[in-house]
C-alpha cells in the first residue's frame, strides 16, 4: 500500500510539474507575441513575426506552416495576407482568395467557431488539394475583435494531432490579441491615408487661393483706381448721388484688396512658402513705429494710443511679419473701441520671452467669442464701432505668424470691461 501511495504521489508530482512547465511556456509565448504586436512594423511584417513566434510554442505541437486570411466583408471573401513555412506555387495561387464558406477557413469565417481537422484527406470540409500535398491536420482559429470575425488563422499539424483543452484556450487568446492589433493597425493606416488626402486637398486649396488672388488683383486694382479718380471729380463732375455710389465702390474695393492679401498670406503660410528671416533688433522701436502709423487712423475716432514700453533686450524676429501682427492687434483695438476712448500698448520681459499686450476699452468678448478667436472666417457678436469691415482672417494669420516664430498668442476679456490681446516672442 505504501509503495502504491508513493507511486501515486510521484505521479501527481510529475503531473503538477508538467502543468507548471506548460503554463510557464504559455505565459512566455503570450508575452513574446504581445511584444511583437506592439512593434511599429507594417501589418504583414507584424503578423508574420507573430506567427513565427506562435509556431515555436512547443506545447502546441504544430508544423512550421501557418498563415492568416483577412476578411473583405463587402466582397465576402478571405484574402491571404501572410504565411510562414514553405507553400507551393499552386497553393499560393489558389488560396490567395477564397469565398465565404469555402473550405475550412471560409467555414470558420462564417461560423466564428474554432475548428479542428484530423486529416486533410478524410475530412469532407476540405475542398482543395494540391500537388505534392501530404496528409496533415489543421487548427483553424477565427480572429475576433469585439465578437466580429475580421480574419482567420490556420496552423498545420500532424495527422490526428494530440489534443488537450488548453490548446484551444491559448490559441483563442492569442488570436484575440492579433485581432486587436490588426484593427489598430488598419485604423492607423486609414488615418494616414486620410491625412495624406487632406494634405493633398489643402495643398490644392492653397494653390487655388494663390492663383485666384493673383488673377483678381488686376481687375480689382482697376476698380479701385477708377472709382477713386471718379469720386474725386478728376474725370468730370459728379453729383452727390453718384459720388456716394462711387465712394461705396471704392470702400468695397479696399475691403476686397484686404481680403485678397489675407488669402494670399494664408495660402503662403500653409504651403510653407513664406520666409521668416529673424534678426536681433529693438522690439520697442518696431512697436513704436506701428503705433505712430495707426494713430493717424485712430485720430478719426478721437482714440488715443498710449505706449508703455518695458526694458527689453534685443529680440530675434522677422520685421515684416511682426509689423503685420502689430498692425492687426492695434488696428483691431481701434476698430472695436468706442470714440474718444484709450488704447494701452505695453511690452514686458518674461523669463525667456517678451510679451506685447494691447488693452482696449471696447465692449469686451463673451466666452463664446473668445473660443472663436484666432480661427479663420469667424463672425463675432462684438462689432466694429465705426462701421469698419472685417475679413475674419486677420487674427488667424497673426496666430500662424507668431507660431512660425515659436511664440504664443492669447486674449483675456470680460463683457463691458474691454479686452487685452497679447503675443509673446522667444528670446532665443
Amino acid at each position: 500500500m505504501e509503495s502504491k501511495t508513493h507511486i501515486e504521489n510521484d505521479s501527481s508530482l510529475k503531473n503538477a510539474e508538467q502543468q507548471i512547465k506548460r503554463r510557464t511556456e504559455e505565459y512566455k509565448t503570450l508575452h513574446e507575441i504581445t511584444k511583437v504586436l506592439q512593434k511599429p512594423d507594417d501589418l504583414k511584417t507584424m503578423l508574420t513575426n507573430a506567427l513565427t513566434t506562435l509556431i515555436g510554442f512547443q506545447e502546441l505541437e504544430v508544423e512550421h506552416k501557418a498563415g492568416i486570411f483577412l476578411i473583405d466583408s463587402e466582397q465576402r471573401v478571405l484574402n491571404l495576407l501572410c504565411t510562414v513555412g514553405e507553400f507551393g506555387e499552386e497553393f499560393m495561387e489558389k488560396e490567395k482568395q477564397i469565398p465565404y464558406g469555402a473550405c475550412l477557413c471560409g467555414k470558420a469565417a462564417v461560423s466564428g467557431e474554432f475548428l479542428t481537422s484530423d486529416s486533410c484527406f478524410s475530412d469532407a470540409r476540405h475542398e482543395h488539394t494540391f500537388k505534392g500535398m501530404t496528409d496533415h491536420g489543421h487548427y483553424i482559429v477565427p480572429l475576433k475583435n469585439d465578437d466580429k470575425v475580421i480574419g482567420v488563422l490556420f496552423l498545420y499539424t500532424d495527422k490526428n494531432p494530440p489534443w488537450y483543452i488548453r490548446k484551444q484556450e491559448i490559441l483563442v487568446s492569442i488570436c484575440g490579441l492579433m485581432a486587436g492589433a490588426i484593427v489598430a493597425s488598419l485604423r492607423e493606416q486609414e488615418i494616414h491615408e486620410k491625412n495624406d488626402q487632406l494634405k493633398e486637398l489643402n495643398e490644392l486649396k492653397n494653390k487655388f487661393l494663390g492663383i485666384a488672388s493673383h488673377d483678381l488683383r488686376n481687375p480689382l486694382y482697376l476698380i479701385k483706381t477708377f472709382s477713386e479718380v471718379m469720386k474725386d471729380g478728376t474725370m468730370g463732375e459728379v453729383n452727390k448721388r453718384q459720388g456716394e455710389s462711387l465712394q461705396k465702390i471704392y470702400n468695397a474695393s479696399l475691403f476686397m484688396q484686404d481680403l485678397l492679401e489675407n488669402l494670399l498670406d494664408i495660402s503662403q503660410i500653409e504651403s510653407g512658402k513664406i520666409d521668416i528671416n529673424k534678426e536681433l533688433q529693438d522690439f520697442n522701436a518696431c512697436a513704436q513705429q506701428q503705433i505712430e502709423l495707426i494713430q493717424l487712423l485712430a485720430d478719426k475716432k478721437k482714440i488715443k494710443l498710449n505706449f508703455d514700453p518695458g526694458d527689453l533686450p534685443e529680440v530675434p524676429f522677422d520685421t515684416r511679419s511682426i509689423n503685420q501682427v502689430l498692425g492687426n492687434f492695434i488696428g483691431n483695438a481701434v476698430k472695436f473701441s468706442p470714440p474718444e476712448s484709450k488704447v494701452l500698448i505695453t511690452t514686458e520681459k518674461l523669463d525667456d520671452s517678451v510679451r506685447l499686450s494691447v488693452h482696449d476699452e471696447g465692449p469686451g468678448l463673451s466666452e463664446g467669442d473668445q473660443q472663436k478667436l484666432f480661427q479663420e472666417f469667424q463672425t463675432l457678436t462684438a462689432r466694429p464701432t465705426g462701421g469698419e469691415k472685417s475679413t475674419g482672417l486677420g487674427l488667424a494669420i497673426c496666430k500662424k505668424l507668431i507660431h512660425l516664430h515659436k511664440g504664443q498668442v492669447g486674449v483675456s476679456s470680460e463683457l463691458e470691461k474691454g479686452s487685452t490681446f497679447y503675443f509673446s516672442l522667444p528670446l532665443s
